[in-house]
């Protein structure tokens, strides 16, 4: 048993998990391109209502941190890509600190890896979807209030619901594969989540359907119009700034601010002189961005905040819980939300709730200092533990016959370390301390981060299509010719 590893384990399932199989030739761009819509399609398609379940009559207490993981309240995205990239993030770790033994050069071992995590995201799936149907969350608010929480929906109710989100978080991990696998661009999360933050952002700005409840239109431009031939000037542009239940005009302009910060520090660089060992050519450079893990820092910050969340929450509404740990209220004006009140959890919230204004300043400071020491603590080793340390980088220049300039291949390994550890963690930090403080207050509601970290994961494959569309030639691509590229 002394050779025994985690790995093992799923060996024996290794034949009944499903998976994507690799492409047996050179998949074209083109091709590439339309796997990559057709998935992000695929997934935005699935924010279909649960079977049993009315998402306009159910309180959501997880509003705040939704969106950095493309999730719906109460449909098929109930939890979006969080089980997936949870699972990621822990056996990526594990993996790093050498918790567990991976040898990802081992072409069985990286199918197991793969395997493992598949099985764990689905397992995540149905132990949070267990938990928040016996806690009463999919219940109609009405019912909430009449009835126990453990009272509430029949077994039955509740096992197609916990079926329902096994079943999406399993398609939704097939997608992400094939993606991964060559057949798009990848990462396949990060694709959902560009193409979650852009319908959100233009929804909450140009969204003509109106909320049922409250007949105001989703895009607050749209309703600034409305509203203008309405109501008087004075209290139309009011309204717009703000109403709660839809988007506002504070929340557009904090995005447009954070956005346009991000922007400008996603220039700063440190470029690396590089040319061929082998071809008499010009020098060129290489970048080495300032936010070189792009937006994983955020997501995995928002990914503590949301299982957190969503275990206390649970298990409080089950066992009556405790208020020195986390206390949900749900508003007494939307009835569309829970806000935490108290207990510790408040304090790394963005509730506006509060029994005093000191502990509102003391949450906003709390509430920045944990989204920027958790971001800076993943940036200082998640380079390293990722495959994409200086020592690698060393070696892809190596394979590729590319020498660094005025540096021996002895030490440009630990030269390009320097850089790239000081561009993860100082990045990092950066990025975590404006979402953080931007987010603080409460009065964007998710909306920064989701926008920010679907910008990040746009650039990000953006960079890898402008490069695949280099490489394959221009002139061979339709997609060249339809856009007159």
């Amino acid at each position: 048993m002394s050779g025994f590893r985690t790995l093992d384990f799923i060996k024996p399932l290794s034949s009944l998990i499903p998976e994507v199989e690799l492409p047996y030739e050179k998949v074209v761009f083109d091709e590439k391109i339309v796997y990559t819509i057709g998935a992000a399609a695929i997934y935005l398609l699935l924010s279909l209502p649960l079977s049993g379940v009315n998402p306009n009559k159910i309180a959501d207490p997880f509003y705040w941190v939704r969106l950095p993981f493309a999730s719906e309240a109460g449909t098929l995205l109930e939890f979006g890509v969080l089980p997936i990239v949870t699972s990621a993030f822990l056996w990526q770790i594990l993996s790093g600190f050498k918790f567990i033994k991976v040898n990802f050069t081992n072409i069985y071992d990286r199918q197991y890896f793969q395997s493992l995590q598949k099985v764990f995201a689905v397992l995540i799936a149905i132990v949070y979807a267990s938990l928040l149907a016996i806690s009463g969350y999919f219940q109609p608010i009405d019912a909430f209030a009449k009835t126990a929480a453990t009272a509430g929906a029949t077994f039955w109710a509740n096992t197609l619901i916990v079926c329902q989100l096994g079943t999406a978080t399993a398609i939704i991990c097939l997608m992400v594969e094939l993606l991964e696998k060559g057949y798009g661009f990848g990462p396949g999360v990060m694709a959902f989540i560009a193409a979650n933050a852009a319908t959100k952002l233009s929804g909450s700005l140009f969204g003509i359907l109106s909320n049922p409840a409250t007949l105001e239109s989703n895009g607050v431009v749209i309703q600034l119009f409305r509203n203008i031939f309405n109501k008087p000037f004075t209290n139309a542009i009011y309204d717009v700034f703000a109403r709660s239940g839809e988007a506002n005009f504070i929340q557009v302009y904090l995005v447009i601010g954070v956005l346009g910060l991000v922007s400008y520090l996603h220039h700063f660089r440190m470029d690396v002189s590089i040319k061929s060992s082998k071809v008499r050519s010009m020098v060129s450079n290489y970048p080495i961005r300032l936010f070189y893990c792009g937006g994983l820092p955020i997501l995995f910050s928002y990914s503590l905040l949301y299982n957190a969340n969503i275990l206390t929450f649970s298990l409080t509404k089950i066992f009556g819980g405790s208020p020195y740990l986390a206390s949900w209220e749900i508003d007494p004006f939307s009835k569309k939300t829970y806000e935490l009140t108290s207990g510790l959890l408040y304090f790394l919230s963005t509730s506006n709730s509060a029994c005093c204004v000191y502990f509102n300043i003391l949450r906003i400071v709390a509430f920045t200092l944990f989204v920027t020491i958790t971001s800076a603590t993943f940036g200082r080793y998640w380079y390293a533990m990722s495959g994409s340390s200086g020592k690698e980088l060393a070696k892809q220049f190596k394979d590729q016959d590319i020498v660094v300039v005025g540096h021996r291949d002895a030490t440009v390994g630990k030269e390009l370390n320097k850089m790239i550890s000081s561009a993860s963690v100082i990045g990092a930090t950066l990025l975590g301390a404006i979402i953080g403080f931007a987010e603080s207050s409460g009065l964007a509601k998710g909306l920064v981060a989701g926008v920010v970290v679907g910008v990040l994961c746009s650039l990000s494959l953006l960079e890898q299509v402008m490069s695949e569309f280099q490489q394959s030639g221009a002139a061979n691509s339709q997609f060249s010719q339809v856009f007159g590229v």
